[in-house]
Order: structure tokens, then sequence, then C-alpha cells
């Protein structure tokens, strides 16, 4: 895979390739917990899709109120993929690395090229639609100052007619959203620099996404280069026009006492529930089954099929074909350096996630080595006038509400008399300033629930908005305010900067205080560039040190304590949660998103004491930079070692890199044996070679056996659905043998004790020691015991042999209760019998028999050691998901494996193949010594590539 971003920082430009493999990965990673698009691009039937924001989780806001579980109240859904977080940010890592601007910064400048190259270049046929999005907005179209490009691209209705019917139609515009997409997905694999246009709600990946809105629909064109990607998106709008124009044939003038099929159809589009969304899917895919299977099909044939389509599904699968997309961006890198910034010490949590010891990665900074429960993302103090620290919540509009919400707030304390900010008229309220907020904001409402609001003197504006939030209503806005809020979730590093170097002079001073006016930047992390799965919302907060001061110790940390009119916290329900914490602090370490103090180093010189604002910043051209030419900076993009998985790319994200190095000195001497293993060259099949073979595989046996079994094998049948019941090694070793036995390349072998595993040899691992392992062996499971009663498992593939016999093998660590605690110490003996064999651990976390109490005992290792090892041979190494409730998914494999222990228990033991040629012996010391045929003697490289068998060792 290939995902690569080059800074050229000298001449401000970026660089990006990638390949289709790598952006297919993404999309993988991303469907779970985003619209299942997989339904598409792999053909698979999943049966719902879920939004970033959801009605499982609610927000509060203010003392008593009722929990908001509304979308537009902010709250979101419960964070439930957390291997597929993991897989996202495993993906980024490398290709991101070092970058002198954030991911972010780079995906919002190449959205709005893609849009920009549309507008520029696109013809309207007709008048049903127009385009808009991507370019800054004129400042006669403004409020007074520059409003920058949406970073989408927005098809938006113009006029009422036959169809769509009425401009805010979501059903006829839900078909129009599907014809689009399914041309465009068309337009860009015949390209080559996409995969597939997926529809949904929610926006900001690196893939196409598109969604519907009040009175058109919105495309997302993801990383598509700009040229090529606007080439399709018009071949796409074309064909979108002439079906607008065709529909005009299908819709009845005048509807009839029955329903036809397509007025059905677009009832069923309309709104926001499963039973709609579901609908949508259907003709999605409907749609992409025709345009994969008709090629040729005419904008009248697109509408003739809608005008007959029942609503059912249709099975569709796109073949995957890879491809390396590549384009630049120019002036997208800042030219000059920032000032220098002194850091703010936080000594306290205030729960929202600013405070941290750990500093951002500067040439200044050396960071500490402890991590504190936030993101890394620390305050800023430029001067005795100007603190920056951020506060981080649930959700992108949870972040919007408060900010709006505690706006208002801190202007009324400002123009009271412990604030000290005066006015001829007293602080008189005004009515809330807005231009272009979006458009689900409750501002309006939030300021009419204010107990009093004398002192409110709140904007609130969007810094980079969809076009059809703006009016074109006249704008004049008020100077002397409380509070500004920016919504600058679409606006660059170096936007929000000369933001909030602008409106230092709209806002209000103390009279009596160093109080001053508070600039609230609010960013939604749904719109991050791996999509919505990880939905938090961020407050940066800018004043003085007082008044950041005030804000958090007077109004924030306060609402924590506060209950709903339920009895919910705010701080179990506005907070990012421990999980979510670290989540962000590993995109920001990765330079996905922006840090604090990315804002200060964008050339605008904050930390001047005679600043003078506004009026010295000029916001339509970045400073002039007069330092000398240097080299240009490479970001050099590694090819991924540790985190990629090595059995199956559906672990992705539930797996880590283990390094197993040589084992310590005192083992490594192959014990002497009377009778030595078959050679590596030559296989004898005499009869006095198989008397020596059977006697040697006995003593083995037995010599093996004798370093400790955990019990005799029980009497009786155990009552393994008894919670509390310990599952015994041969209960483990039977129930897999059981449930495997239809798989004859598997060697299920029984459970081993540390003495056992500490007295490892090379031959460990033969079919002398374990009858079971044939050259047709391909995946070995055996449970290790660990600690006093606890049994983890080891799934060991083993590839086809190479020229010299040599079998490639990969380990798979499970410990199904703590997955932290890998033994790499013992599990780096496993180089004996399998020379250079690479290793991963499961980092998920499957057991958990007490509800997350962890002082009390854990019983049920053994049946997850059980169902485990099942599972990863039926789908090929990958790891299931996390079950939502483990004990009960415990109770129920206890329940399962009794049914069936008896028969289990009755199964012959495996006894090894009387055929010699398909024993397994020791890895011969020469290979093990070699890298390759070349670094081995003449005498060894002709004996081992002769004509006959090579050796199979494993």
């Amino acid at each position: 895979m290939v995902w690569q971003i080059t800074a050229t920082q000298e001449a401000g430009g970026i660089d990006i390739t990638y390949d289709l493999e790598w952006l297919h990965q993404v999309m993988l990673a991303s469907a779970n917990s985003m619209v299942p698009f997989t339904r598409f691009s792999l053909g698979a039937n999943l049966d719902s899709r879920s939004y970033p924001r959801s009605f499982s989780r609610g927000f509060v806001l203010g003392r008593g109120k009722p929990v908001d579980d509304s979308s537009k109240g902010g709250g979101r859904q419960l964070l439930s993929n957390e291997g597929g977080l993991y897989s996202l940010l495993a993906l980024f890592e490398e290709g991101c690395s070092g970058l002198p601007v954030p991911l972010s910064d780079i995906a919002i400048m190449s959205k709005r090229a893609v849009c920009q190259s549309v507008l520029d270049a696109f013809t309207q046929k007709g008048k049903s639609f127009h385009v808009d999005g991507g370019t800054r907005l004129p400042m006669e179209r403004g409020p007074g100052w520059q409003i920058h490009g949406y970073p989408m691209l927005c098809i938006l209705g113009n006029e009422a007619q036959v169809f769509p019917s009425k401009l805010n139609n979501q059903g006829q515009w839900r078909i129009i959203q599907c014809v689009f997409g399914a041309r465009l997905t068309r337009a860009i694999r015949a390209r080559r620099i996409g995969i597939e246009v997926v529809s949904r709600e929610g926006f900001g990946s690196v893939f196409p996404t598109l969604a519907d809105i009040p009175n058109g629909i919105r495309l997302d064109p993801g990383l598509l280069p700009p040229a090529l990607g606007a080439e399709a998106i018009i071949e796409a709008l074309d064909f979108t026009a002439d079906f607008i124009g065709a529909m005009l044939k299908v819709m009845p003038k005048v509807v009839p006492t029955k329903k036809p099929l397509i007025i059905k159809l677009i009832e069923s589009l309309e709104g926001y529930g499963d039973d709609q969304l579901a609908a949508l899917d259907r003709l999605m895919s409907a749609l992409h089954a025709l345009t994969n299977n008709t090629p040729r099909a005419t904008p009248a044939n697109y509408a003739d099929f809608l005008g007959t389509f029942n609503g059912g599904g249709v099975a569709c699968s796109w073949a995957f074909e890879n491809a390396q997309v590549t384009y630049g961006l120019r002036d997208v890198v800042p030219r000059a350096p920032g000032p220098k910034k002194k850091r703010k010490e936080e000594p306290e949590d205030s729960g929202y996630g600013s405070e941290s010891e750990y500093e951002d990665d500067e040439p200044d900074v050396k960071p500490t080595k402890k991590l504190s429960k936030g993101d890394g993302d620390k305050a800023v103090e430029v001067n005795d006038r100007l603190v920056l620290k951020k506060a981080s919540l649930v959700s992108g509009m949870a972040a919007l509400r408060s900010a709006t919400m505690f706006g208002m707030l801190y202007s009324n304390w400002l123009f009271s008399s412990k604030g000290g900010a005066q006015l001829e008229s007293q602080g008189k309220p005004l009515p809330i300033l807005s231009w272009a907020p979006y458009f689900e904001l409750d501002h309006e409402e939030l300021y009419e629930s204010l107990d009093t609001k004398v002192g409110t003197r709140v904007l609130v504006f969007d810094g980079a908005p969809n076009p059809i939030n703006i009016l074109k209503t006249p704008f004049v806005s008020q100077r002397e305010l409380g509070a500004i809020i920016i919504d600058t979730t679409n606006n660059t590093t170096r936007e929000r900067a000369e933001y909030l170097a602008f409106f230092q002079g709209f806002l209000a001073t103390s009279k009596t205080s160093q109080a001053g006016g508070l600039l609230l930047l609010v960013e939604s992390a749904s719109k991050h560039p791996t999509g919505g799965d990880l939905v938090h919302g961020i407050m940066r907060v800018c004043g003085t040190p007082l008044s950041v001061r005030t804000f958090f110790d007077g109004l924030l940390k306060p609402q924590l304590k506060f209950k709903s009119k339920e009895g919910k916290a705010a701080r179990e329900l506005n907070v990012l949660s421990v999980e979510e914490t670290r989540f962000r602090r590993m995109m920001l370490e990765q330079r996905l998103l922006m840090r604090n103090l990315d804002l200060f180093n964008t050339g605008i010189a904050f930390d001047r004491r005679n600043l003078k604002l506004p009026g010295n910043l000029s916001l339509e051209s970045p400073p002039e930079d007069t330092r000398p030419p240097r080299q240009d900076v490479v970001v050099p993009v590694l090819p991924r070692v540790h985190d990629l998985p090595l059995l199956s790319p559906h672990n992705l994200g539930k797996v880590k890199r283990q390094v197993l190095g040589q084992p310590p000195p005192r083992v490594i001497d192959f014990p002497r044996k009377k009778k030595s293993l078959v050679s590596g060259s030559q296989v004898s099949e005499s009869p006095r070679d198989v008397g020596e073979e059977d006697e040697d595989l006995e003593s083995k046996r037995k010599e093996y056996e004798a370093l400790g079994r955990f019990t005799s094998s029980p009497s009786g049948i155990p009552k393994l659905d008894d919670e509390g019941t310990y599952y015994e090694e041969d209960d483990i070793y039977c129930l897999q043998r059981y449930y495997l036995q239809g798989h004859p390349h598997v060697a299920v072998l029984p459970g081993i004790s540390r003495i056992q595993w500490r007295q490892m040899n090379r031959a460990a691992y033969s079919t002398a020691i374990h009858g079971a392992i044939t050259t047709a062996t391909t995946v070995i499971i055996q449970p290790l015991h660990r600690h006093r009663n606890h049994w983890a498992l080891l799934y060991i593939t083993l590839g086809a042999p190479n020229l010299l016999g040599r079998r490639r093998a990969k380990l798979l660590y499970i410990d199904p209760l703590n997955p932290d605690d890998v033994p790499v110490e013992d599990l780096q003996l496993l180089n004996l019998p399998f020379p250079g064999i690479e290793a991963e651990s499961c980092t998920v976390r499957y057991q958990d028999d007490r509800d997350g109490n962890e002082s009390f005992a854990q019983d049920s290792c053994g049946a997850w050691a059980v169902q485990l090892a099942v599972h990863l041979v039926e789908h090929d190494g990958a790891l299931p998901a996390p079950p939502d409730n483990p004990r009960t998914a415990a109770l129920d494999l206890r329940m399962t494996h009794m049914t069936v222990i008896e028969e289990a228990k009755a199964l012959d033991l495996p006894q090894a193949p009387d055929d010699l040629r398909l024993h397994v012996g020791a890895p011969s010391p020469a290979l093990r010594r070699s890298n390759s045929v070349g670094g081995l003697s003449g005498s060894n490289r002709s004996g081992l590539l002769s004509s006959k068998k090579p050796y199979h060792e494993l």
C-alpha cells in the first residue's frame, strides 16, 4: 500500500500520493461506524447503518435541564468501534508523520481545489440546479471580513418544477443523489482515481461521500486529484441534468388514487429513520448495479428503471482494481516561522482534556515521560494579554452549543461589576448577532433561555459556511463584544490564526481588571480526515489570562458538577472518555488534526507588545518571508512494519506487532539424543529407520509429558455451564479438536505449561513430539498456561515451503483477559522451532466475567480459548469483534460447550502418520544461520537443491 505526503516548505507545496489499495483499506476500516458501504464494494449485506451523531447518547447543557439525545442537541453515538479507530489511525500514521501542517489543512485545501476546478469548467445544462462551494465568498456578500470557501460541492435546486417538484423535497433529491453517486463512481473508476462514491451522512473523509441537504445534495470530494476529479464530477453532473429532464416524463402530473411505484419510492426515502435509510441503501445498490451491468445506459434508461423500481434490494459488487494517484497542491505550507511561546502551567484537571504534562514535539521543548489524562494539546500563553486553552466535548454540536451558551454567560459577567467592562449603554443587551451559522444551531433559543440578558453582547458566525446558510441580507457587526464564537470546522490553521488576530479589535476590555472579551474557535472533529468515526468537538478559548481562567473555573468546571433533570451527571455525558481522549492524542501525534501551537506557527506575530489589531494584518496574502532560501523539507514515508496485521487485513487495529529476539544462550543448545531426526536432505523408508523413528517418537513424547500436566484426565463429565467453573487443559483440548475435526490442515495441540515451555528446543513442534503435526499442517493451535490459573492462546500459521524447504511462520498471541500482558521473553523461544518467526498480539479484550469489577475472579478464559481458536480457523485468521456483553457471551459459550463436551471427550487422540515423508523434524542449524541460498556453502547448496524432496521444516 502507498500513502505518502511530501512537503516542500520553501515552495509552500504539498505532494500527495496514495494507491487505491490504501484507500480501500480506509473505506473498510470506516465502514463499521458509518454507512455500511461494503454492501457495494464487497457485496456484503449489512442490516443497518449508523450516523456519527446518534440518539444513543445525550448531552446536557445547564443545571436541571433534560438530557438532549437529538443530533442537534449534541448527543453522539456510543464508542463501540475501538478496533476500527485503531485501524484508521494505523493507516494514516506513517504518511502524515512530521508534516509542517496537519492533514486536516491539506484535506481542506485539496477539496476546495476540486470544487474550484468544477466551478471553472462546468457549463450549466438546464435550470434545475446550480453548483456552489469551494471558493472564497466575495467581500460584498460577506459580513465585512473574509469568509473562506466551503470545502465541498453543493448541488442546489433552482426553481419548482415537476421533478423536483419543490426545492426541499427530500425523497426526490435523494433519488438525484443516488443517480449522481452511481455515475460519479463510474467516472472515477474509469479514470482510475477512486473506488466508489459512498452515500452517507457525515463527511470529512479521504474518499468521496454524498449526503442530502435541505434543497439539494452535497459532495465531499475526498482526496480526488483536482483536475481529473473535476472532469469526473462534471461528467456526472451533465448526466444528472439530463436525467432530471428525463424524469419529467416519468412523474405523473396528477397523482391517481392508486399510487404509482415512483411516488411510493419517493415517500419511502423521506426521513432519517432506519426504514428510510435502508430504502436509500437499496436504491443506491440498485443504481450501482444498473451502472455496473449496463455501462451504456442513458438518462432515459435510468428514469424508466426508477419508474418501475419496487424498492427491493439488488446485489452489486464493484471489482477492485488498484492504481496510484499522485497530485500536488501549492501555497499550503506556511513559509514563515512562528514566535516563541510560553507554556501555561495547568496543574488541575478540568475534565475537558486540555491539561497534560505532554508537550508538542517542538525543537525547543523536551516532552516529559509521564502522560496525563489529557490529549497532550497543552494551553499556550503568548504574552500577558493572550492565552489559548482548549476544551474537548463529546460532539461538534455539543461544543458549538456550549460555546454559544457559555459565551453569553461570560459576556454577562464581563459587563457586570465583577468583570468591569462598561459601555455608555451599561451593557444594554443586543439580540444575539449571527451570520451564516450552522443551520441546526439553536442560538436564538439558547439566548431566550437566559435568566438575564443584561450584558449579553455576542456574535456567532461560520468561517467557511455551507452556501445554503448564507443570506443575502446586509450585515453590520457591533464592536465591544463580550464573546465571539466562530465555527472554524472547515477552516485551515492559517485562517483560524487570521481570525484570532483580526477579531481582537472587536472585543470589549475591562476598565477595572485584566479581563476582556473572549474569542471561541469551535471545530468538529467528526470532519477530520478519517471521517466521522471519532466524533467530538473542540472549543479553543482565547483571551487574557484572567478571562480564560474565569471562563474555565467559573463556567465550564462547575458545569461538570451539574446534574440533568433525569439525575445524570454532566461529567459522564459531556466530556471525552479515557478511550476517546487516547484516540484524540493519537490523532494529534500523527498530525491528523491541528494542535494549539500550530496557530502560532503561521507567521502572524501575536507576541509583539505593540501589536495593533485590526489594521496591520492583511487577510489577502501571507506575510513576506525575507529569510534566505532553505533546502526543501521532504517528509519521508517508510513502509509500515509494526501495525499492519500479519494474518488478516480485517485485524487492522486489533493487533500489535511484537518483535521476538533470539532466545538466551542457555536454551539454544539442541539436546543430544541417541537417535537423530531424519536428515534435512534424505528421507529413508527402510524398516530399520521406521523402527528407530517409532522408538524416538515415543521417547520424546514421554520426555515432554514428564515435564508436567495440570490434571489427569477427568473421570466424569465437567459442568462447564456452571459459572465459576474453570476449564481444565483436557476440556479445552478436546473441545478444540471436536470443533476443528473437519479441518485436516489444523494441528490442535494440548495446553502447555510454563515448565514445558521453558524447555523448548528446535524439535518442540516436530511430529516426534506432536503426532498431529505433519507436512500438510498450515495452522497450529495451542493454549499456553499463564500465571496461576489462566489460559492464553497461540495461533501459528505456516506458509508454503520455499526452495530450501523453510516455511514462513507467523504467530498471533491472544490473552482474552489481559491483552497488554504479552510474555515476549517466553515467546522468543519460538525462534528455536520456527527461525525468524513473525509475531503479533491481540489488543482486544474479550473476557470480562464480572462486568468491569476487577476485584473478583475471572473464570471463562478456557471458553474464550476454544471460541477464538475456532473463529480464527473458520475466518482465515480474522479476529471477531468484542462482544457487547462479555459475561453473557461467556455464559452462552459455556452452555454450548456443555452440549458437546461428552462427545468431544470420546474422540481418539491424533496419531503420527505411518508415512515418514509426512513427518516434520527440527529445523537444521545450517538453514537457521543462512538468510538466502547465496549464503550457503557449495556442498550445502547442492544438497538442499537436489532432485530429492527437500526437508519440510517448520
